[in-house]
C-alpha cells in the first residue's frame, strides 16, 4: 500500500490538472459572462427600441382612431344633412309635379277655349261676310231707291208739266 506521501504525489498532478481545467473553465465562464452581458445589453437596447416603437405605433393608432371617429361623426352628420336635402328635394319634386299637372290642365282648358274662340271667329267672319253682303245690297237698294225717286220725280215733273200745260 502506498504511503501518504506517495498518494499525495499521485494526487498532485491530478489536482494540478484539475485546477488548470478549473482556471480554463473560469476563463471560459468569464468570456461567456462577458458575451452574455453584451447580448443582454444589446437585447435590452433592442427591447427598449422595440418598446419605444410599439409605444409610438400605439400612440399613432390611438390618434388615427380618434381622427377616424371624428370623420365618422362628420360623415354621419353629412349623411343626415343629405337625407334632409333629399326629403326636401322629394317634396319639391312632388310640388313641381302637382304644378305641372295643373299647368297641363290649364293648357287643355286653354286649348278648348282656343278651339271655341276659333269657332266663334269663323262664325263672326261668316256673319261679317253676310253683313257685308247685306250692306252691299242695302247700298244697291238705296241707289235703286234713289234712282227710282229720281225717275219718279221726273215723271211727276212731266205729269205736272202736262197738267200745267193744259
Amino acid at each position: 500500500m502506498p504511503t501518504a506521501d506517495q498518494r499525495l504525489d499521485q494526487l498532485e498532478p491530478v489536482i494540478s490538472e484539475m485546477l488548470a481545467r478549473i482556471d480554463e473553465l473560469a476563463a471560459k465562464i468569464e468570456r461567456v459572462s462577458a458575451q452574455l452581458r453584451q447580448v443582454t445589453v444589446t437585447f435590452t437596447g433592442a427591447l427598449t427600441t422595440q418598446s419605444n416603437n410599439i409605444e409610438f405605433l400605439l400612440n399613432r393608432t390611438e390618434a388615427l382612431t380618434e381622427k377616424t371617429n371624428a370623420l365618422t361623426e362628420k360623415t354621419n352628420a353629412l349623411t343626415e344633412k343629405t337625407n334632409a336635402l333629399t326629403e326636401k328635394t322629394d317634396a319639391l319634386t312632388e310640388k313641381t309635379n302637382a304644378l305641372t299637372e295643373k299647368t297641363n290642365a290649364l293648357t287643355e282648358k286653354t286649348n278648348v277655349l282656343t278651339e271655341k274662340t276659333d269657332v266663334l271667329t269663323e262664325k263672326t267672319d261668316a256673319l261679317t261676310e253676310k253683313t257685308d253682303v247685306l250692306v252691299d245690297k242695302a247700298g244697291e237698294a238705296e241707289r235703286n231707291v234713289s234712282d227710282l225717286r229720281g225717275e219718279m220725280n221726273q215723271r211727276f215733273d212731266q205729269v205736272l208739266d202736262l197738267l200745267r200745260s193744259r
